[in-house]
């Protein structure tokens, strides 16, 4: 997966569960559950709110690892 895709499945999970997809989940856990949770927000008026952080915990996450 491109860090583009990860992040976006990162951000779908954030919006459902509250954070950030455990490290150590692989490029096909991560593909399927982005693909489940792009459903469940799709078409979700609320989704938006529930974004408050994730562009923080996602830079904590990756800017320490020379990610970006």
């Amino acid at each position: 997966m491109t860090i583009e895709q990860t992040k976006e499945a990162n951000r779908y999970f954030w919006i459902i569960k509250g954070h950030l997809i455990p490290e150590g989940w692989s490029d096909i856990d991560i593909e399927e559950i982005s693909s489940n949770y792009f459903k469940r927000i799709w078409g979700n008026h609320e989704a938006c709110f529930r974004e408050e952080g994730f562009e923080e915990a996602w830079t904590k996450r990756n800017v320490g690892r020379g990610r970006w």
